[in-house]
């Protein structure tokens, strides 16, 4: 099973409004998003590129520490 950040508690400050949103991560990241408190577009083009190289990296690190480490099973639960 693949690692995703995607069900993770992200929380930001909207830079309009000042309330916290405090969302998913996979919500960010997703076309279209605005504040629901004053209705502010985000852009989440480089947020979703940078989340995906994030996600990609730690799948490798993943696979190459569970071939190093051979046999032995490994549960992360984050």
């Amino acid at each position: 099973m693949a690692f995703s950040f995607d069900n993770l508690p992200l929380e930001i400050t909207c830079p309009k409004c000042g309330k916290q949103i405090k969302k998913t991560v996979r919500w960010f990241k997703a076309d279209g998003r605005k504040c629901p408190f004053c209705d502010l577009s985000f852009e989440t083009t480089g947020f979703r590129r940078g989340m995906d190289d994030a996600t990609k990296r730690t799948n490798e690190m993943l696979l190459n520490l569970q071939k190093s480490l051979g046999s032995l099973k490994i549960k992360i639960n984050l």
